[in-house]
């Protein structure tokens, strides 16, 4: 019986995570840069005097050398787990 209620519990973590909205730490993002793709690391959600941008990083890192982007041009791949660019 045990078994029935973990697997609940995971059904239930995982419907929760998929139906993304919001972009949070921790979240991986492709990001396109002319020819090249690369999978950076949601690492800063709130940015000063900006409620449109957040801070990637190749390490996650909140201080390290990274890049801002705009929240609006990006939405949830159920397929790749991450967030991508919109088309």
């Amino acid at each position: 019986m045990p078994d029935k209620t973990v697997g609940g519990n995971f059904r239930s973590m995982r419907n929760r995570r998929d139906n993304r909205v919001a972009m949070r730490e921790g979240d991986r993002i492709l990001i396109n840069k002319g020819i090249s793709k690369k999978v950076f690391v949601i690492a800063r959600t709130e940015i000063p005097h900006s409620n449109e941008k957040v801070f990637v990083s190749k390490s996650g890192g909140k201080y390290t050398i990274g890049l801002k982007v705009w929240k609006s041009d990006y939405v949830w791949s159920e397929k790749n787990q991450m967030w991508v660019p919109k088309r």
